[in-house]
């Protein structure tokens, strides 16, 4: 069995910095990234999604060279696409997707063997598709893990629908706090009725990350970094990292502590390019354990309840257009 089958829209990402003529360009998304990443440490994963006929196979490379496996069905249409607009200091000042032919794809494509991974994890596509991905993968036994990278904005009846069906999410401040309305721990308290024995990786930009499992949480600060465009990428790391490692019976403050490096790492550079090998994640990790230490705390304590009463969301990650 392989550690992880992804699925999700794959997209021809285009990034323009403010200094440059052209457009670089990369195959990318949140589902793409997160293959990257658990690649690249060594993890058994194959990305399955659809992409036009049409598209340069060449944009593949750096991701085969890494170890992504892929299960591509090619169709006709539009490659679905991204484009990032940078200002000088790496802030993101335009965001536009089109999943393009991607609207289409339904579960039934994905082929047989998908579904031999321990875990099924699920990244941007139709709400449509996450949901029959997820009631698939729970019929089969897999961990069902989403990223939704915002889909679903507030709309907490839709996302309602998926929950029941998805053993973690990987979200951060601000996705949890647009369910509630506003309010992150009303977000988090929707979620958990629906689903109580749904485990929630909570990412909040400069100030860390949760983990939230039953009647447990456990908190770990970040490491401060500047604005950058080489940010784009470090969350889908982060939570590749952390999932990779307690799929493999870490404790959970040793997969927080290495998904914080891994992300670390990746900042190095622009897109997947930089992210760390197992080597270097461990030894990243070795680091700046002094500086991560992981709290814990009962859910539903006084402790618990301040810290997230006290968190201001970052509404910077949010991830919709402008």
């Amino acid at each position: 069995m392989r550690d992880f089958s992804i699925t999700g829209i794959p997209t021809k990402d285009y990034y323009d910095f403010h200094d440059e003529n052209e457009s670089r360009i990369m195959f990318g998304s949140t589902a793409v990234y997160a293959s990257a990443a658990l690649a690249k440490q060594g993890a058994n994963v194959v990305f399955s999604g659809p992409i036009s006929r049409d598209l340069d196979k060449k944009l593949l490379t750096p991701l085969t060279d890494y170890g992504v496996k892929f299960d591509l069905l090619e169709v006709d249409g539009q490659q679905a696409w991204l484009r990032l607009v940078f200002a000088e200091g790496g802030q993101v000042t335009f965001f536009e997707i089109d999943l393009a032919l991607g609207q289409n794809f339904k579960v039934g494509q994905l082929k047989e063997n998908f579904w031999d991974g321990r875990v099924c994890w699920i990244g941007t596509a139709p709400q449509l598709y996450q949901r029959s991905v997820a009631a698939e993968g729970q019929r089969r036994g897999c961990e069902v893990v989403l990223s939704p990278q915002g889909d679903f904005g507030n709309d907490f009846q839709q996302f309602s629908q998926l929950l029941e069906h998805l053993d973690f999410i990987n979200v951060n401040t601000a996705e949890m706090a647009a369910l509630g309305d506003g309010q992150l721990m009303t977000g988090i308290g929707l979620v958990r009725e629906v689903n109580p024995k749904l485990q929630i990786l909570l990412t909040r930009g400069r100030n860390g990350a949760w983990f939230i499992r039953q009647n447990e949480l456990f908190s770990i600060p970040a490491i401060p970094q500047k604005e950058s465009e080489f940010l784009v990428g470090a969350g889908d790391t982060y939570a590749a990292t952390f999932h990779y490692h307690r799929i493999q019976g870490e404790p959970i403050p040793v997969c927080l502590q290495r998904a914080t490096a891994a992300a670390d790492l990746k900042i190095r550079g622009f897109s997947y390019t930089t992210m760390g090998n197992l080597d270097e994640v461990l030894a990243r990790t070795a680091e700046l354990a002094p500086r991560l230490p992981v709290e814990h705390a009962i859910w539903g304590s006084p402790e618990a309840i301040r810290w997230i009463e006290e968190e201001e969301p970052d509404w910077t990650q949010f991830g919709e257009p402008d």
